[in-house]
Parts: structure tokens; C-alpha cells; sequence
């Protein structure tokens, strides 16, 4: 099966070290610099995930000509096999770091513009996009983080592109762009993405009857074919073709770091589409995909052992 992953391009980076004192300089701790880790997330880990997975897959997205984009594009070259598509205008590599004191996750630093694209890398990005489809593509992800990337423009040309090739699109939405993403295959936001869109209190989701009634309109609005939502540490709920709903209690496990579990569950989903797996089947794999991403410190790319019952 072959995948091209359409999306928001980031570098995590997890910057460890060890408070020695407070420094005499301000009421702050110095920071005793031990290590630090530079890991593909965003849309390259949803690409990793799917690569690990055993797909075909190609990643198509922003990457700035600086040092974060040299260091990001050197990760993906070591995955064998992995297509990258990159392209720039100007902005820096979107790069979210993030600093860990005696082991305690304390902050996060961003570095990004979310400034849009113009209409020439709109255009450039559609060309680029064509010749893919083109080669046989059985699925297209978007993965949209509001970076700027996904216009209202692209994403009606990905669609109207898609859509003519009888490619499948399978979508997780951000806030800006939500309503876009008309009459695609899967479409998976969470909770509080759900919640924003539809201008609601995400308190209101946790009652399921209010979270199918919302699932039920926005689906109704979007016309995808599944709606697939997670809710967190409450699981996971779905409509399917047939509009049934579905709904899975989280499974019970420690967490160590949820960062990137999204894009993990995610690929769950993508993956499932290349089995012949009922609605329930596919949730029950996400949440074990949710379950072993985040017991692990740090983005994680999963294995397919993840996805087995007894992992």
C-alpha cells in the first residue's frame, strides 16, 4: 500500500538537564545542560509511523533552508525508502522544543510562522501533488497543524485532485481549516477540535449522548464517509459508513508523555484502511496505539507489535 502524507512538517527536540541552583542573576534555576534529541514529528512522524508500519510512503511538506531544516531532513534520510518532498518560502523550520528539568517536563519553546502561502506555492504544491497521485496512490493523508501550508485554496485542490483520481483522503483537522475538509474518507479530529469547530464547551463532550449529536451534525455538515473522534483519556468514538455509532473506554495504562500520541493513533487509522477490519476493530487498535505511545518519553514511532492485543 502506498501513502502520501500532506502536511505540517515539524522537529521535536526534547532538551534535558539538571537544576544545580538558582541563578544570582534573576529568581530562575540554572539549568545543567545534559542532552538533547531531535525526533520527526508532526507530519514526518505520521509518515514514520505508516513507514514502520510496512507502508509505501512519500511526505510531502515545508521544511526551511536553516539549521533545524538540515538537521530534520538528515532524520528522514536515514529511514530507507521514504520519499520526501520538501519545499520552502523564506519561513523557519517549525521546530517545538521542549525542556525537561530532572526529568519533569517544564516548558515548551516554539519556533514557527503560520503566516499563509502564496498563491505560486499553492500552485507549485498541486503540480507536485498531481505527479504523486499519478503513481499509484492508494491513499492520501492530510495532517493539518495550522501552520500556514493548508490553505482554503490547496486543500480544495488536494480534494478536487483526489477526488477525480478515486484516491481515498483520510484527515486530521485543525481549527482554521475544520469545515474545509468536505466529502473525504476518514476524518479525525478530537475532542477539543470538535468542540471549537462547532463553537460548544468541550466539557459538553463528555456526555455521550451530547458527543454523538455533535459527531451526528458535523458529519451531516462535512459528508465524509467515517467520522472517527478521540476523546483523550476517555477513550474513542466513531461513526461509520453506515452512521452507527461507536464508542471504546480508554484502555487502563500509565502515561509517561502524550506528546505526538495524536499522529500514533492517527497512523492506526491509516493503517487499519488496508485490512478489511470492522468500525470497532479499528478503534480498539488506535487506543492500543494511544497506549504505547504514551508510555514512552518523547515522539514515538510505533511497531506493528504495538497493534496486537497482547502488547
Amino acid at each position: 500500500m502506498r501513502a502520501l502524507v500532506l502536511g505540517d512538517i515539524i522537529l521535536d527536540s526534547f532538551l534535558k538537564g539538571i537544576k544545580t541552583r538558582q541563578s544570582p542573576e534573576a529568581d530562575a534555576p540554572i539549568l545543567l545542560h545534559d542532552s538533547t534529541k531531535y525526533v520527526a514529528g508532526g507530519a514526518s512522524n505520521v509518515a514514520l509511523n505508516l513507514h514502520s508500519l510496512g507502508w509505501d510512503v512519500s511526505l510531502m511538506g515545508l521544511v526551511g533552508k536553516d539549521e533545524q531544516g538540515e538537521r530534520l531532513s538528515n532524520l528522514l534520510a536515514t529511514y530507507n525508502n521514504l520519499e520526501v518532498i520538501s519545499f520552502s518560502d523564506g519561513r523557519p523550520t517549525t521546530h517545538k522544543q521542549r525542556i525537561l528539568v530532572d526529568g519533569v517536563y517544564q516548558m515548551r519553546v516554539d519556533v514557527e510562522s503560520t503566516l499563509t502561502i502564496d498563491t505560486d506555492l499553492v500552485e507549485y504544491v498541486l503540480q507536485k501533488l498531481e505527479a504523486e497521485i499519478k503513481k499509484d496512490l492508494d491513499i492520501l493523508v492530510v495532517q493539518d497543524y495550522n501552520k500556514g501550508l493548508l490553505t482554503s485554496d490547496l486543500i480544495k485542490g488536494i480534494l478536487s485532485l483526489a477526488k477525480e483520481a478515486r484516491v481515498d483522503v483520510v484527515v486530521d483537522p485543525k481549527r482554521d481549516n475544520f469545515w474545509h475538509y468536505k466529502e473525504v474518507t476518514i476524518f479525525k479530529p478530537n475532542r477539543k477540535e470538535l468542540a471549537e469547530a462547532n463553537q460548544i464547551d468541550v466539557a459538553a463532550l463528555t456526555d455521550l449522548t451530547n458527543l454523538e449529536d455533535v459527531m451526528r451534525k458535523s458529519k451531516d455538515k462535512l459528508q465524509c464517509d467515517q467520522l472517527i473522534v478521540t476523546l483523550s483519556e476517555a477513550g474513542i468514538a466513531a461513526l461509520d459508513r453506515n452512521n452507527t455509532f461507536h464508542y471504546q473506554s480508554a484502555i487502563s495504562h500509565s502515561i509517561t508523555d502524550v506528546c505526538g500520541a495524536g499522529d500514533s493513533v492517527f497512523a492506526a487509522v491509516i493503517d487499519a484502511t488496508k485490512n478489511i477490519l470492522d468500525t470497532e476493530e479499528v478503534l480498539h487498535r488506535c487506543l492500543l496505539a494511544g497506549k504505547a505511545a504514551c508510555s514512552i518519553q518523547g515522539t514515538y514511532v510505533l511497531r506493528p507489535e504495538d497493534l496486537e492485543e497482547n502488547s
